[in-house]
């Protein structure tokens, strides 16, 4: 609600969670034997509960805070703050910072709030340094083109807004914080961890064993990436609820080799297992996840150590709610929602699917370890195909092995760190080392392997809001059945699902995509996609792979059209969809003239004298656009240099600039 409004609720809002009190307070004050009045006073509190969190979701954002830096920096400007995360890159140094000072007109202000600063010569830089920078602050912009990855959003939910790209003789870092802070322990401890797989590891296996043992994922390989990700193990390199659990089970197993088994020693083994699993989260970063298994393995460690049973949804809703009273953000964070969904799918169906079979002696655990598996991709089923449109189809096979490599890489990866901890020396850690090295590299192989088996990934060209709501109610109606049969029940289950295969079936028919073509804004490059509403077409510059994969699929794919390899402008053209007679297009329904910043033009109206659209492309200046062409919708493209955007704002204003305004997208009615 909150972030529907802008994060504007205000004073109004605490009025109507006064309002929403109120029949629970009459209901309290003159009792009544009518069972509907308690009902509506349950509603009403819920609703109260809901208007307060969207108040305290909005007084908390960011930006309406005062003493956001925002707020005073301007041109000429100089920004301090203390790095507080880091990612080196090889051309720019991306670190963010928790401004603390504005320095403007020679005032220096106290201020608040999250900058992302992309440096040049920054590979020095550590977390806990100070840092001065005297660099344009600019907002973070949206996704140029459609489909594409919002980065934008992305960093708001880490409360980022603003950015800035500084060169060397524009920063300066000045100090490092004194003391020790606990941003600063995890930090150092990471480095040192690190530091002591560097002589065993080389390469993806580095990454790899980085990435799944202490959260460092800047050093994996984008086909390592993009391996795991095709065979659904993904989550096995961010470490989360998984790593966790792994850690406080080795970490229990290895306590109670040496302690008594008896309560009081059971209470010291559980406060060395949470100081543990603490500082685990500390050094990998505390993500979504991370903070979620530690909250549940702590609440469920304490309640043990006090004779208290533990419900696995009450656990589930003390750390959301901790999480989200600490920043409410995180509820859009897809971390948070997959991290949540997962451990909800395995308490919903993980002991119902172990119970279909049953194996005699040790074999059962390899079939437990495909329930749990089974379980969390059920849980996090529609929001993986709503975020990323790809289904794992072997995951039964790869999800259960990998939870199997991560607990032998986990384990071999905090004995190893903990030796070197302690000091013993690196001869000795050389058979730690190796074993690990020889692990990660089995797991890396069984993950090409399980990439290269046929039909390993199922890609969905759309999946939209709809289909992840009703994928959801389904799962929730399978749930329900698992614990309460009933004919009802599954008359509902069957009920939707009927309804989502016929919406899968009938929707490309009933509601297939209008004709639209869309003009892409891509640096140096002109494309233009068109589509009639049964094939596709492009027209322009050859894209390369990379840039297309990533700018220009996102938009093609619920198309469902092979738009092929571009047509040149230059030769002419004859399509269904589209025509060239450079410089004259037909777009659809559109007529659109090209003005080529590298082509000598006659009088304007010899070529079209009233075009629908005029493309602008390869620099062409704003003063040579003729004067009957000058109240004509006007569309500069990514071919044109960065430095005439200004003149055309300052001669055009409504020109649609596509490095402002993004992809210009018409769509027929």
């Amino acid at each position: 609600m909150a972030a529907y409004l802008d994060y504007s609720c205000g004073f109004a809002m605490l009025i109507a969670v006064a309002a929403a009190c109120l029949p629970s307070i009459a209901l309290y004050l003159r009792p009544s034997p009518n069972p509907a009045l308690p009902r509506f006073a349950s509603v009403s509190l819920l609703l109260a509960l809901g208007l307060f969190g969207a108040w305290y979701a909005s007084e908390r954002h960011p930006l309406r805070d005062n003493r956001h830096f925002s707020h005073l920096v301007a041109e000429g400007s100089v920004i301090t703050g203390e790095v507080v995360s880091i990612r080196h890159n090889r051309t720019r140094t991306a670190a963010t910072l928790a401004v603390d000072g504005v320095m403007a007109d020679t005032l220096l202000y106290s201020t608040s709030g999250n900058l992302l600063a992309f440096l040049t010569d920054g590979d020095s830089l550590q977390v806990g340094d100070r840092t001065v920078i005297a660099s344009r602050v600019t907002s973070v912009p949206p996704p140029l083109n459609p489909g594409v990855f919002d980065y934008a959003a992305y960093l708001a939910g880490k409360n980022v807004y603003h950015q800035t790209y500084a060169d060397a003789e524009e920063w300066e870092s000045i100090a490092t914080t004194p003391g020790w802070s606990a941003r600063m322990i995890g930090e150092h401890s990471r480095r040192g961890w690190f530091a002591s797989l560097t002589p065993f590891l080389r390469d993806d296996n580095l990454a790899v064993a980085a990435a799944l043992i202490m959260g460092k994922r800047d050093l994996l390989d984008p086909e390592v990436r993009s391996a795991y990700a095709d065979t659904g193990a993904i989550h096995v390199l961010a470490v989360s609820g998984l790593h966790v659990g792994i850690l406080a089970l080795l970490v229990m197993q290895l306590l109670g080799l040496f302690l008594p088994a008896r309560p009081r020693w059971f209470l010291v083994r559980s406060a060395v297992t949470i100081g543990v699993v603490w500082y685990f989260a500390l050094i990998t970063g505390l993500s979504a996840s991370v903070q979620r298994a530690a909250l549940m393995v702590s609440v469920v460690l304490i309640g043990k150590s006090i004779n208290r049973r533990n419900s696995i949804f009450n656990l589930l809703a003390i750390s959301a709610l901790l999480m989200l009273v600490i920043e409410p953000k995180q509820l859009f964070q897809v971390g948070f929602q997959l991290s949540f969904a997962a451990v909800a799918g395995i308490a919903l169906f993980a002991r119902r699917i172990q119970r279909l079979v049953q194996l005699p002696g040790k074999l059962h655990y390899l079939w437990d370890a495909i329930s749990v598996s089974t379980a969390a991709q059920l849980g996090t089923l529609p929001l993986s195909l709503y975020y990323f449109g790809q289904f794992p189809v072997y995951f039964m096979l790869s999800g259960t092995l990998v939870i199997v490599f991560a607990y032998l890489v986990l384990g071999l990866g905090l004995t190893h760190g903990f030796l070197a901890l302690i000091g013993v020396p690196a001869a000795w850690l050389v058979p730690t080392g190796t074993a690990l090295n020889w692990v990660v590299e089995l797991q890396n192989a069984f993950i090409y392997f399980c990439r290269q088996l046929p039909g390993a990934t199922l890609k969905l060209a759309s999946f939209g809001l709809l289909s992840a709501v009703g994928m959801l109610a389904l799962i929730a109606a399978l749930a329900y059945l698992a614990y309460r049969p009933s004919h009802r029940g599954r008359w509902v289950a069957m009920g939707i699902a009927v309804s989502l295969a016929g919406y899968w079936l009938l929707s490309p028919v009933l509601l297939p995509p209008p004709g639209q073509f869309t003009v892409f804004h891509l640096p140096r490059l002109s494309l233009i996609d068109v589509y009639d509403g049964a094939s596709g077409a492009a027209l322009g510059d050859t894209v390369p792979l990379r840039i297309l994969d990533y700018q220009v699929q996102p938009a093609r794919r619920p198309l469902k059209a092979d738009f092929g390899v571009p047509f040149p402008f230059e030769r002419d053209t004859s399509l269904p969809a589209a025509a060239v007679a450079y410089p004259l297009l037909r777009l659809l329904d559109r007529r659109v003239l090209v003005l080529d910043g590298q082509l000598r033009y006659p009088e304007t109206d010899s070529l079209y004298p009233d075009p629908d659209l005029i493309l602008v492309r390869r620099g062409f200046r704003p003063a040579a656009i003729p004067p009957q062409l000058a109240n004509h919708p006007i569309v500069v493209d990514g071919s044109n240099p960065p430095y005439l955007t200004d003149d055309w704002r300052e001669a055009f204003p409504q020109a649609h600039i596509t490095a402002e305004d993004g992809a210009y997208r018409y769509v027929m009615e």
